[in-house]
């Protein structure tokens, strides 16, 4: 820690300075279009967070205009990995060092998350949709709720809400692979004097570009109402996202070694081989509803929300298994969420009262079984039975306050998180029955393989001082705790299968499933920021300097008494370092951003103490311009990402990579039956570079990476209108 901080310190020192010496230059403002900018810093005092407009949300998304993720890509230490150049494999990210998965996203602040794997579901929204996105780094203010976990920061997408005036929206791309997209929004207008609304639709779909079959089409219905009523001012919001995706298969360490010779390796589209691509697929369901209603009343402002998510993944994960149990891998997630928030805030002179609660009910209901890889597809046995009772409740009431004294601020702030998961019982696999619910009432379960209903309980405390050095500059620290829930169904799944005896040796040693389960705790983490953020009336930064602990990570972990490995409350880990993120205008029309991170991430308490983190690159960058004449608009994308181990052994490494993509804009406005039309070039990977894009690893556990090549240079037009 001491090396290193020689390199972090100073350089945060340094940059510090930089800008508090900054305030002399004239015509300091912060009065400028607020989201003038395809990204900006928000002017909050300590609000680590940063905003995506929609002409930024345009330059940034992939052109599938879904992947939230793939518009973040452009902060420091947010990395993403993306498969396709269009966004529809979906796409995966870490922020400081923490894997996606572990990551709170909401829609409209309530959260977006399923199981298998557990965490958020990117993708399934259209960006055409999505008024603002909003990335907040580090600790989370209470207010904010957090899904599966807060260790990893908050994502929050704000819908752009139905129109004052009736429209249509269009839009229309095409591109390499066979890639084509429609999109469709209507808006209503005033009708009625109080009720507006709006109807989008979307299709898009492309071929695998290294073959073999489509990649899988999207198709995406949202609908928007709003009542507004002063005396009911009520919102409506249901968005269906339908997908169907083939896999890419991925490379082994050896092959991604030498990309110039495996770049092209895939699954086949021979039927008669294990290999073959259609036993690699998912058909994916995605339905969110929300019902809000918003009021405000002098000096108090509240607003109560009622929502529902209903999701149903399938998938087909290839031939696995052996003897009697080989067979087509096929696994189903039904999960169900429905839950209520509501939220006061009240503001008197300099304090603002904040406090709401937050409560959830959640079915999630998971299988998976094994089939024969012929037609008909005769079943052959459950790789993973089991039997949730009841649902898992969540109960999470906040406070918070803040102080504002002239030139400081001070936040302060609690949450309690209340979750209790509902009781499960583990089925052994040997049961002939191919309906879900007869194998559930005809099958035995495990020895030891129950479990009751377990609560876990934790306070969330939060404090941070913020200081104005000038009218624009302000100096931050903030100190909050974060969580992840214990996720007790894969080692269900590896007990109930007797994977490598574990069943049997914990049985021996008067052991079972609840005596585990019972020794979890929630992970915790402790999250630190210090950092110095200025604004002027062309540019605006910040430099931050980060030091997050994560402890009671669930790690597997050798047992010498059983001499086995599983999941144990035995996982530290430390990640720090310096981010710099800053916009700057030097002139009319040019837009500049500069991105660098440098981050170090170290396991400490483990079997493989002092080792990296996997997947968390040492250095990163992220840098691009933009320029705008008359109607025609151009934007240069340069991203870096350092090397970094690909498994928690850091005996793998894998290279660094540059891209860099290009686009280029010409905007028609004010036409006799237009509004606005426009017509895109973009290229993304202009230099057409072999790389590995995405690794796909577990934190602290002792897997095997699988490595997975990205999308070559890629050609895509469009077009798009407003009547």
């Amino acid at each position: 820690m001491k090396k290193r901080s020689q390199y972090i310190i100073p350089l945060f020192l340094t940059f510090s300075s930089s800008l508090w010496a900054l305030q002399h230059l004239e015509s300091i403002s912060i009065v400028a279009e607020p989201f003038a900018r395809p990204s900006q810093l928000d002017t909050t005092p300590l609000l680590n967070k940063t905003l995506f407009q929609q002409e930024g949300i345009e330059n940034f998304s992939a052109a599938a205009n879904t992947s939230v993720y793939k518009v973040l890509d452009a902060t420091p230490n947010f990395n993403v990995e993306m498969i396709d150049p269009y966004g529809l494999s979906g796409a995966t990210a870490r922020g400081r060092g923490i894997d996606s998965n572990f990551l709170s996203y909401t829609l409209e602040g309530v959260p977006v998350y399923s199981i298998r794997p557990i965490g958020p579901r990117d993708g399934i929204y259209d960006l055409e949709n999505i008024e603002t996105i909003e990335l907040s780094n580090g600790g989370l203010s209470p207010q904010n709720a957090s899904g599966i976990g807060s260790k990893g920061g908050l994502v929050n997408l704000v819908v752009k809400k139905a129109q004052d005036k009736e429209g249509v929206t269009f839009g229309s791309r095409m591109g390499g692979n066979d890639f084509h997209r429609l999109y469709l929004r209507v808006d209503s207008g005033v009708l009625a004097k109080s009720l507006k609304s709006f109807v989008s639709l979307s299709h898009s779909d492309a071929k695998k570009f290294k073959g073999y079959g489509d990649l899988g089409a999207r198709k995406n219905l949202t609908f928007g109402a709003r009542s507004m009523s002063e005396d009911f001012p009520l919102e409506l919001l249901y968005s269906h996202s339908d997908q169907k995706r083939h896999d890419f298969r991925p490379l082994d360490y050896e092959q991604s070694k030498d990309l110039a010779q495996n770049s092209s390796y895939e699954y086949s589209n021979d039927a008669s081989r294990d290999d073959y691509y259609d036993f690699y697929k998912r058909d994916l369901r995605y339905d969110d509803l929300q019902l809000s209603l918003k009021k405000n009343l002098n000096n108090f402002f509240y607003s109560a929300k009622l929502y529902g998510s209903w999701y149903k993944e399938k998938s087909d994960e290839g031939i696995t298994g052996g003897g009697a149990s080989r067979g087509l891998q096929k696994g189903v997630v039904d999960a169900s969420r429905v839950g209520g928030m509501v939220d006061g805030s009240y503001k008197r002179e300099q304090l603002t009262l904040k406090a709401g609660v937050w409560l959830e009910h959640s079915w999630l209901d998971k299988y998976v079984r094994r089939v024969d890889k012929t037609d008909p597809q005769i079943h052959k046995s459950w790789a993973w039975l089991n039997k949730n009772h009841g649902a898992t409740k969540l109960f999470s009431p906040y406070v918070a306050s803040t102080l504002n004294l002239e030139d400081l601020t001070f936040e302060l702030g609690l949450r309690y998180m209340s979750y209790k998961e509902a009781a499960n019982d583990t089925y052994l696999p040997n049961n002939p029955q191919a309906d879900y619910e007869n194998a559930i009432t005809q099958g035995s379960i495990a020895e030891g393989g129950s479990v009751a209903a377990m609560g876990y309980n934790l306070w969330l405390p939060s404090v941070g001082l913020s200081y104005k050095l000038q009218a624009t500059t302000e100096i931050f620290t903030k100190y909050a705790k974060g969580y992840q829930r214990p996720y007790r169904y894969s080692f269900a799944a590896q007990y109930g299968a007797n994977q490598n005896g574990l069943r049997d040796k914990l049985l021996a040693q008067n052991k079972n499933l609840q005596d585990i389960v019972n020794s979890w705790e929630m992970e915790q983490s402790h999250l630190f920021d210090l950092g110095i953020k200025s604004f002027f009336e062309h540019a605006d930064v910040m430099v931050n300097l980060f030091y997050n602990i994560h402890d009671n990570l669930l790690a597997s972990t050798y047992d010498p008494d059983l001499a086995i490995n599983y999941l144990q409350n035995v996982g530290k880990a430390r990640i720090y370092g310096l981010s710099i993120q800053s916009n700057y205008e030097p002139m009319k029309n040019l837009w500049l951003f500069l991105n660098p991170a440098l981050s170090y991430s170290e396991v400490l308490s483990h079997s493989l103490r002092k080792n990296e983190i996997a997947e968390t690159p040492r250095w990163s960058l992220k840098t691009g311009v933009r320029y705008r004449y008359e109607q025609h608009t151009t934007f240069l994308n340069l991203r870096y990402i350092g090397s970094r181990y690909s498994d928690i052994e850091n005996e793998k490494k894998v290279s660094s990579y540059s891209l860099v993509d290009l686009s280029y804009n010409y905007t028609i406005q004010k036409q006799p039956l237009l509004e606005e039309l426009a017509l895109e070039l973009s290229i993304h990977n202009v230099f057409d570079t072999k790389y590995i894009a995405s690794i796909a690893s577990a934190d602290l556990l002792e897997d095997t990476p699988s490595y997975f090549v990205g999308a070559p240079r890629t050609l895509i037009f469009g077009i798009k209108g407003k009547f």
